[in-house]
């Protein structure tokens, strides 16, 4: 072997004809701040002798120059050999060209296209280094750039061609046994070839027709000794570019023209060569910041030689998302995809996401995809998953056939091959399957060695047949073949980075408050638009419309995790400011328009408030209004009944009960001295009730023991103790957390035998005893944090809010609340999107132990036959039930990739909802539905409106379907309703819409007209399956 290593060795040394330095550079340096903004430029001397480079990490700099070569080099194609270790893009003539970088030194500069004097620019960014990671060491420092190897060759094409066979026939050689007489044969003929090239002149080997002589004898042996192997892999070039990881977004645009670009010079050279990219994003990026690059881009995909996969907006996060916002993102990317390029992606293609929620079946079939593909599971630290090719069935019954690639950022190498077959497992069933090959995470993509090695595949002795081919082709190849598969039901857990779904907990708050907003805002607005001129309804489009791409782009896979850089979440908490700026706008014109449609008539000199309930069902709620002007006012209802109200801190609270659904109310706060006379006062004051350690209410008698947690809690209504005996409520756990891998993205699988502490309380007291509610304050010192919290305890209902505020300093630690809870169980229910998902509560198999955190939504609900308890939140995910205790993450302290995480105050809210019943009956959907959607509240005039008072502007009669989105159509004709049944349950409902409309359609994710749908005079019935998600279309 080492004869053979040693003669590809020679061919790679006499690979060019000629060579010559190009040292001819104007070399300046600044740095990049937005795309297109550069700051600081100026001269750069100082790398003007290239061998002795000092560069500062995160530069950029700006290598020009006019080419002049010897006319005996025109004739033909020659190159550029750039080598220094950053991320470079070439641009000829102004033009982007091709991507440099440690896998793309070369580059082919054609006369023919690019003129004699060819202008060139480089420009190079030394990146700025991964931050260090000081629990593990696990990040790879690369050093700054130091100095720069720039040459223009002439190649010498045979012994290059050459080069690359005899590679790939020793790589096939040596995977073939010992024993294997055609191993024997091959290296034989690679020893002849060999032998025949030592023989020949070095003006022979540049002269190159006994190269081609040799290549062509070698090629015909490797022939006679035999071909591929049964079977076929697709190769599927390919560069996965992460939107922001240990780069931020602003960089991913620089990296989407290199990338973009290097595909396009080498379908120049290689006419079979076929890409396939995802992220609509990504192509956005290019239209706005390199137009030129984009078109070539759109042609390349007119040709088919161009795959759209992928059609959500970015390769988001499967597991913290709502369900609408994952609709959003094919709705989005899809769309983009059609307007740009006439076409929609059949692929969703998710590599690297965290798992994959147990409805998204359902979500993508809803966004016309018919496949999906992934390669995270491979990832999996205890269990390997069983399957390579499946029917993914989501938790509503939808299948839909699934991938798990072998990796990705793959070579193709016989190695490859070898490897990536043999790891397939349904090779018996189907034998075909895919590789993904192309440099990616920080993009790349695919090189000129990988494309040489695919057009040799004949060669791969004993290797199955391969060739370009395309995602669409390796999925429609088995809907052709239609091979009984096996079948997964439920979520695609990985087994792996579970602590994404508590790290960077305030990026995850935004996420759900952002979420909640736009729901708001859409509702009232479509409901609005008749009010509305064509400016105001433009504008308010297109504001939230740039909101949503702002929440979309967050979503992606390593923002909302929690598993990015530093800089990521400095530019993510800027968006999220303009998310926020732009959505509560939009909410206030659209319940503003629909004010002035309400009779707000009161008593003289009283100010009426109206309070907009965008949830399907009749709601109460106690809310919060400013006092500026001292405590003289009380409240009035339409009835002019007085409405329980409670001082609190500068601000009132009202109990408003009966908000119509999809409905407003109308309150009056009227001054002290309009009021009757035989009115009592209804102001209540802290301190009414000593505090010691119980508390009753109507519903609850409740005990403390001396840390503030709770030792007895006792549900008078069901007359029945909620906690386990002996087991403390409310108790903040707190663990080391030290994962031997991956700071920010694992929970340390041993943390519960690391307990760092216990909460230490420093005081409580009694803030309000009041009408609407009642408010004890707690506040514990934790190790370096301090826990505040104030625990309300409604008067007309049944749900008890921990209303919580940390200021957290830790370093790897976890911090947990939890509930133990006497019911008997082997089962506990979370949300997620759109539906819900019922897990085991014990660990009797390996496949339940690595399942010690879940993902879980607004709630997770632990019951026996007739009773249960619901434990919400406003802005978490991370879960894990033991037995019937519920526990929920509040808080990491991962300090890689980004050191700062959590560091900080945090606010957010957890809920107990105690209840008679199962989950469904309980209505728990409801309970966190309210939790967190406070009602919009508007202080307005006083009106003659042709509305009264109170009433619903949509009747919609349902109790487990759920509308969820009501929005105008893309493009601007027509309405969007989006339902799904949210409990499991059959149910039939009727919705009444107030607006006149021509027709009503079945719909999808994308707003397509389906069938017509039968209505009369505007009233439209709908029947559900368990879990089902429909769309509708009003023209």
């Amino acid at each position: 072997m080492e004869r053979i290593r040693r003669f590809i060795r020679e061919l790679s040394e006499r690979q060019w004809l000629e060579q010559m330095e190009l040292r001819s550079w104007d070399i300046t340096r600044a740095y990049y701040k937005v795309p297109g903004q550069y700051e600081d430029q100026k001269a750069y001397p100082e790398g003007g002798g290239l061998d002795h480079f000092p560069s500062d990490q995160g530069t950029t700099y700006f290598f020009r120059t006019r080419l002049e070569v010897p006319a005996s080099w025109q004739k033909e194609p020659y190159g550029l050999v750039f080598e220094s270790g950053g991320e470079g893009l070439l641009r000829v003539n102004g033009h982007s060209y091709q991507g440099l970088d440690r896998n793309h030194t070369y580059v082919t500069l054609d006369p023919s296209r690019i003129g004699a004097q060819p202008d060139l620019e480089i420009e190079l960014f030394d990146p700025v280094p991964e931050p260090v990671d000081p629990l593990n060491q696990q990040a790879v420092i690369q050093p700054p750039i130091t100095s720069i190897h720039s040459l223009l060759v002439r190649p010498n094409e045979p012994v290059r061609s050459l080069m690359y066979t005899v590679t790939i026939v020793r790589d096939s050689a040596v995977l073939l046994p010992e024993s294997d007489f055609r191993r024997v044969r091959l290296l034989e003929a690679i020893y002849r070839a060999m032998d025949q090239f030592v023989g020949l002149t070095e003006e022979a080997v540049k002269q190159g027709n006994g190269i081609y002589s040799i290549e062509e004898r070698l090629i015909h042996e490797v022939r006679e000794i035999g071909g591929n192997a049964e079977g076929l892999e697709h190769m599927v070039g390919q560069s996965h570019i992460d939107i922001a990881w240990l780069w931020p977004v602003r960089e991913t645009v620089r990296k989407t023209s290199r990338t973009f670009s290097t595909v396009d010079a080498l379908m120049n050279e290689y006419p079979d060569y076929i890409y396939s990219q995802s992220q609509p994003l990504l192509y956005a990026f290019l239209k706005e910041h390199d137009p030129e690059l984009y078109e070539r881009v759109k042609k390349r995909i007119a040709e088919g030689r161009w795959e759209l996969v992928g059609g959500m907006w970015v390769e988001p996060d499967l597991n913290i998302p709502s369900g609408e916002s994952l609709i959003r993102q094919m709705l989005y990317g899809q769309r983009f995809y059609m307007e740009e390029f006439g076409k929609t992606s059949q692929i969703e293609w998710l590599p690297d996401t965290f798992g994959y929620c147990a409805s998204l079946p359902q979500i993508l079939k809803h966004g016309n995809v018919e496949y999906f593909m992934t390669t995270k599971l491979g990832w999996n630290d205890t269990n390997v998953f069983p399957y390579d090719l499946f029917h993914w069935v989501g938790i509503d019954g939808t299948a839909i056939l699934s991938y798990l690639n072998h990796g990705v950022n793959e070579h193709t190498l016989p190695k490859d091959i070898h490897d990536h077959w043999q790891s397939y497992r349904e090779k018996a069933a189907h034998p075909e399957h895919m590789l993904l090959y192309g440099h990616g995470d920080g993009g790349g993509g695919v090189t000129r060695e990988m494309l040489e090695y695919v057009d040799r595949s004949e060669l791969m002795v004993g290797q199955p047949k391969n060739g370009y081919s395309t995602a669409g082709a390796f999925f429609a190849g088995i809907e052709k073949a239609q091979p009984d598969l096996p079948k997964w039901h439920g979520d695609l857990y990985l087994e792996l980075h579970r602590g994404t779904y508590t790290t960077h907990g305030r990026n995850k708050r935004n996420n759900r408050k952002a979420e909640v907003l736009y729901r708001e805002a859409e509702l009232w607005n479509t409901l609005a638009l008749s009010n509305m001129d064509a400016q105001q309804e433009a504008e308010v489009r297109s504001s939230l419309h740039d909101g949503w791409k702002l929440i979309l782009l967050n979503q992606f896979h390593d923002i909302i995790p929690g598993s990015a850089i530093t800089e990521s979440y400095v530019t993510s908490d800027e968006e999220y400011v303009r998310v926020f700026e732009l959505g509560r706008a939009g909410l206030n014109q659209g319940v503003a328009a629909l004010t002035e449609e309400i009779n707000t008539q009161g008593p003289e000199g009283s100010v009426p408030y109206v309070m907009f309930n965008s949830l399907g069902w009749t709601r109460s709620a106690v809310i919060q209004l400013q006092m500026h002007d001292g405590f003289d006012r009380y409240v009035i209802d339409e009835e002019g009944q007085r409405l329980r109200m409670d001082r609190e801190d500068g601000q009132i609270s009202i109990l408003v009960t009966d908000i119509p659904a999809f409905g407003h109310k109308t309150i009056w706060l009227v001054p002290e001295n309009a009021r009757e006379t035989n009115v009592r006062e209804m102001a209540s004051i802290a301190g009414q009730k000593n505090f010691t350690d119980t508390w009753e209410t109507a519903y609850y008698h409740v005990q403390f023991n001396d840390r503030g947690e709770i030792s007895h809690l006792w549900d008078k209504t069901a007359e029945r103790e909620i906690l386990k005996p002996g087991e403390r409520g409310n108790q903040f756990q707190f663990f080391h957390d030290r994962p031997t891998l991956w700071d920010a993205w694992d929970i340390d699988s041993r943390y519960e035998a690391q307990v760092a502490g216990e909460a230490e309380l420093v005081e409580k007291k009694l803030v309000l005893a009041g009408t609407t509610k009642d408010v004890l304050r707690f506040q514990w010192r934790l190790h370096q944090s301090v826990i505040t919290q104030d625990m309300v305890f409604y008067h007309d209902h049944r749900r008890i809010d921990f209303k919580t505020h940390v200021s957290w300093n830790e370093d790897h630690k976890l911090l947990k609340v939890g509930f133990p809870i006497d019911v008997v169980t082997s089962k506990a229910t979370y949300e997620i999107p759109f539906g819900a998902l019922e897990r085991p509560t014990h660990r009797n198999t390996s496949w339940e132990q690595a399942q010690y955190e879940v993902c879980g939504h607004r709630f997770a609900d632990v019951a026996e036959y007739g009773y249960g308890v619901s434990l919400l939140n406003d802005c978490k995910y991370g879960y894990d039930v033991q037995g019937s205790t519920i526990r929920l993450s509040l808080l990491r302290a991962p300090r890689w990739p980004d050191r700062t995480a959590d560091l900080g105050e945090h606010h957010f809210t957890y809920s107990l909802y105690p209840h008679e019943g199962d989950w469904r009956s309980a209505h728990t959907v409801r309970q966190a539905a309210e939790l967190n959607h406070e009602l919009p509240v508007q202080q307005v005039d006083q009106n003659e409106g042709v509305r009264p008072a109170t009433g619903a502007w949509i009747k919609f009669d349902s109790s487990h379907v759920i509308l969820d989105t009501v929005k105008p159509a893309e493009g601007g004709h027509g309405t969007v309703l989006r339902f799904y049944e949210s409990s499991g349950i059959r149910e039939r409902v009727k919705l009444q819409w107030p607006h006149a409309f021509e027709q009503a359609y079945h719909s999808n994710a994308l707003e397509e007209q389906g069938e017509p749908l039968a209505n009369t005079n505007g009233q439209i019935t709908l029947s559900f399956k368990p879990y089902e998600i429909k769309t509708v279309l009003l023209r």
